[in-house]
């Protein structure tokens, strides 16, 4: 008889739980830089409005991490993602973060 390797069936195991922090870490983050940007948005009840209507594209989200100063700032990440309202074109955000701290976002 043939013996076979548990080996496969493992390692797909092992895989599938990291698959899912990831997206769930990016979730998070996206919702750390919404956070923000409703901060930002505070002042302007109207647009306020309109942001808190906005739903995020799941598979839209990328979290591109890397080393680099902008200026004299330093950025570790960069998120995009696409953001869709039911009565809205889609708008695009991008957000620049230092240990997963938004420190600059943008929404065109």
């Amino acid at each position: 008889m043939k013996k076979r390797s548990l080996l496969p069936l493992l390692s797909c195991l092992l895989v599938f739980p990291t698959l899912a922090q990831t997206a769930s870490g990016e979730l998070t983050l996206v919702q750390r830089c919404l956070d923000e940007a409703k901060k930002e948005l505070k002042e302007n009840p109207e647009a306020l409005a309109a942001f808190n209507a906005i739903k995020v594209v799941p598979d839209s989200v990328q979290v591109e991490r890397y080393d680099r100063d902008i200026g004299r700032q330093h950025i570790a990440t960069q998120l995009t993602a696409t953001l869709r309202s039911s009565t809205k074109p889609s708008v695009m955000l991008l957000c620049l973060l230092e240990d997963d701290k938004p420190l600059f976002t943008f929404i065109r």
